[in-house]
């Protein structure tokens, strides 16, 4: 399938060393190879939507990316790093942070002692972290002896951003971060994704089905179809022909 895709804006000057770069990457599960060819960059300090209707590879290749589904072929390099071959706690440690979909906190532990969680794993100042965190999600500070369990959808996302945050991490995955959230919260996380980016220098890998928070949210988009890559560009090119065509269902 032919791809058009426009790199105008992911090459020169603005992204001559993107924090992520993928070339030619297959993979997938056992014997069923799920992506084929991807090819991807993430520039620094940009937030880029993966977009696809369900099914295509989207949740796939941010496993691939984290070490979790074993690449096939290709190469992925964080931060100039090949990390194809790295343990998923190694790609960690160089900094990729994941808010996978279903947010996966510990429901049992209260939100500070979820929050502990990432507080040990960064190398930060505990303090400071703690501010930034309570500066983009005041409502958790409210509730730090609440168990997490016990929260609503959009709180139990923030607390997985929050915790993802204190690992201080160079890269942020979030996988569908406004699925079953209230409108208000959207809107809160939405915020939060403009706040990361331009206080602290964060790049973002964005799956989300809800399109106009991902054209609000994104400098560039990748589309996905059949676990390849069929459309990328900056964001102002993903248009309504581009959406019926792809991402409608």
């Amino acid at each position: 399938m032919d791809t058009k895709t426009d790199r105008s804006s992911l090459t020169g000057s603005e992204a001559q060393k993107p924090l992520v770069k993928i070339d030619n990457l297959f993979a997938g599960y056992d014997e069923s190879l799920i992506l084929k060819d991807v090819s991807m960059e993430v520039p620094d300090n940009k937030v880029v939507a993966l977009l696809g209707r369900n099914g295509v590879g989207k949740t796939t290749l941010l496993n691939t990316i984290m070490g979790l589904v074993p690449t096939s072929s290709g190469t992925i390099e964080f931060d100039e790093q090949s990390i194809q071959d790295m343990l998923v706690d190694k790609r960690a440690h160089l900094g990729i942070g994941y808010v996978p979909q279903g947010r996966d906190i510990f429901p049992g532990l209260t939100v500070w002692e979820n929050l502990e969680v990432g507080l040990k794993a960064g190398n930060v100042g505990k303090a400071d972290r703690l501010d930034e965190v309570f500066e983009l999600f005041p409502v958790l500070k409210e509730m730090l002896k609440r168990k997490g369990g016990v929260l609503s959808g959009g709180q139990q996302q923030q607390l997985s951003i929050a915790r993802a945050l204190l690992l201080n991490p160079k890269l942020l995955i979030l996988d569908e971060p406004t699925e079953g959230i209230q409108p208000s919260i959207i809107d809160q996380i939405e915020d939060a994704i403009f706040a990361i980016k331009e206080k602290h220098n964060v790049s973002i890998i964005l799956v989300e089905q809800y399109i106009d928070f991902a054209k609000n949210a994104s400098d560039f988009f990748y589309i996905l179809e059949r676990g390849s890559v069929v459309e990328s560009g900056p964001i102002s090119r993903l248009d309504d022909e581009l959406t019926a065509k792809y991402l409608m269902v």
